[in-house]
């Protein structure tokens, strides 16, 4: 019986793209087929079989009752991590599940529509074959976050990509529980530094417990190196200060004990405390948001912490290949959404901060030359190092001082364009191979403001078309900054669209879930301890109940607190009415410890 033709038929229908796809493979060209005693297909991979030699479709409902069995009610659309020759699916069509399926081997879908008549599977579900799991862990607003019905056969014939979506969507749950004790290392100074602000915020309102080591508060330390006259005093005073600063981060984690040290770019983290941490049993991470060939001194760091994520891809991890290290995760930056939001201006705000072209960022050798060819237009540069020299000098605000973030949001919301170009010291105007994509692209579409921005290579799997407008050179740029001034309602489009791309998978909140969930997919250990953590607190939870008062009183608590002793009393209304049975024991308490004092 031809199945291939028929179920091609209904994909073509479905996911014309995937279809293309499939249908350029070699027929049967990586399996051989076997039958199994009920005369169904099956196939072996690894020696093992991936449906049963018996009966598949039998062994297929077995599976689905026991799954089903531990249904909680709900949506019905679930996702199924590995397609196998589908009787799997058939058997949860068959009980009313639909939902989406990730496969991993194409040639794999492909013996499947040789040999199984699966047009009701591909009518029925999404098909999502061959994709990245780094784009899987951000794609269509955390599709891995609801319920995922494993495979298990596909999973032992896949162990790294089914396997490892299988443990990343079981981490990103444990993620997204909170309880979690982080230790987040600030950057002394530098772009990062608002980033780590957000990333604390973040984890915060995921519910876990972070202890911020306030870096930045030395900032004025270091710059008084500057002060020295020769330049080996000068690095010297900076590797001392930053050994001492590192040795505060150290004592900091002795004093808080916790699961991870998340550090940023810049942070001032050295080898040795890393290795330190190591042996104190606590996991560490470094989100390095810079270009890695422009800031190097990741060379040196890389190797000692136990996990790197960066915002380049294939050719960072090269670089981090051959120094040894394996353990990078593609992971860019984003927007803070209740920071970087449209807000209404006054009439003086506007007046100040709008026009028709405006650009916000340091100088760089190819904005300078690139802008020299918008002196024509209503164009205000803000940011720092720009010369106060022409053609360029008229076009400065504020004389060159640096931007607080608050001013960049106005900013962005009284632009009619936003000019977005990423920075490079040896091009001429755009990168023609530029890949990371910088966090004013992120905030820019969350301040549902226009931009136009430099074509990026990794630009395409971040947004879709038509969400962000972008161009190649000089005059492409001209040409759209002509025809978008031209039509307002074209640009309010385009800032609308990129906007809710941002709102629904590019926040700092979605970064923070799947950083943790890379790390907790990959740190048993702590993975365990954290699972032993939540049921503690579950059990806790439970028995608030047996005391009369106690589940209120810690209610007035702020959310997500450690509470001590101290904030426990000051929850307690002393001359408002009658005192529960908790209020009771705690003020005895406090009058205990008063009298031993």
């Amino acid at each position: 019986m031809n199945y291939y033709a028929a179920n091609m038929e209904t994909l073509r229908r479905r996911n014309p793209g995937l279809a293309t796809a499939i249908d350029k493979l070699e027929p049967g060209a990586a399996f051989i087929p076997e039958q199994a005693r009920n005369g169904e297909c099956t196939v072996k991979i690894n020696g093992q079989y991936l449906h049963s030699s018996h009966n598949p479709s039998r062994e297929a409902g077995t599976w689905v009752d026991k799954i089903a069995a531990h249904e909680t009610g709900g949506s019905r659309r679930r996702v199924v991590l590995g397609f196998g020759l589908g009787y799997h699916l058939q058997a949860l069509l068959a009980r009313g599940f639909k939902g989406t399926v990730i496969e991993g081997d194409p040639q794999l879908v492909r013996f499947a529509m040789e040999n199984n008549d699966l047009t009701a599977v591909i009518d029925s579900f999404e098909l999502l074959v061959g994709l990245a799991p780094e784009w899987l862990h951000r794609a269509h607003g955390d599709i891995l976050a609801g319920t995922v019905f494993s495979h298990p056969a596909s999973l032992r014939a896949e162990p790294a990509y089914l396997g490892g979506l299988h443990a990343y969507a079981g981490a990103l749950k444990a993620a997204r529980a909170g309880g979690l004790k982080i230790l987040l290392v600030n950057p002394i100074s530098g772009g990062s530094l608002p980033i780590a602000r957000y990333c604390a915020s973040a984890l915060k309102n995921l519910g876990h417990l972070v202890t911020t080591f306030a870096a930045e508060a030395f900032s004025k330390g270091m710059d008084l190196a500057d002060g020295l006259r020769f330049g080996h005093c000068r690095t010297t005073f900076r590797s001392e200060l930053a050994t001492a600063i590192s040795r505060g981060v150290e004592l900091m984690a002795k004093e808080t004990r916790p699961d991870l040290v998340l550090a940023l770019a810049q942070a001032p983290l050295i080898p040795e405390t890393l290795a330190r941490l190591a042996g104190m049993g606590i996991a560490t991470a470094f989100w390095f948001v810079e270009d890695y060939r422009v800031l190097t001194y990741w060379r040196l760091l890389a190797p000692a912490y136990g996990h790197i994520f960066g915002i380049q891809k294939d050719n960072f991890r090269k670089e981090l290949a051959a120094i040894g290290v394996e353990n990078y995760h593609y992971l860019p930056t984003a927007a803070a959404p209740e920071i970087h939001l449209p807000i209404p201006l006054s009439r003086e705000e506007q007046e100040m901060y709008g026009s028709s072209l405006s650009f916000v960022g340091a100088s760089y050798y190819n904005r300078l030359n690139l802008f020299r060819g918008l002196t024509d237009y209503q164009f205000k540069i803000w940011g720092s190092g720009w010369p106060l020299a022409p053609p360029l000098d008229r076009l400065i605000q504020l004389d060159g001082a640096r931007i607080d973030t608050e001013t960049c949001v106005r900013i962005f919301n009284a632009a009619t364009v936003n000019l977005n170009l990423h920075s490079s010291q040896t091009h001429e105007g755009v990168v023609p191979d530029g890949d990371f994509v910088n966090p004013r692209t992120f905030e820019i579409a969350s301040c549902g403001a226009f931009q136009l921005t430099d074509r990026r290579t990794l630009l395409g799997e971040l947004f879709a078309e038509g969400e962000i407008e972008l161009f190649s050179d000089l005059a492409e740029l001209r040409e759209k900054i002509d025809s978008y001034l031209a039509r307002p309602d074209e640009r309010m489009r385009v800032a609308r669209l990129g906007r809710e791309r941002v709102l629904a998978e590019h926040t700092y909140i979605g970064r923070m879930e799947e950083l943790l969930a890379v790390i907790l997919a990959e740190e048993k250990e702590m993975a365990e301890k954290h699972r032993f953590r939540l049921a503690e607190q579950e059990r806790r939870r439970e028995g608030l109940d047996r005391q009369e008062g106690l589940r209120e009183l810690l209610d007035r608590l702020p959310p997500d607190a450690s509470p001590t002793l101290e904030d426990i009393y000051g929850t307690v209304r002393e001359g408002e009415g009658k005192l529960s049975r908790a209020e009771k024991i705690f003020l005895a308490l406090k009058n205990v410890e008063m009298k031993l004092d």
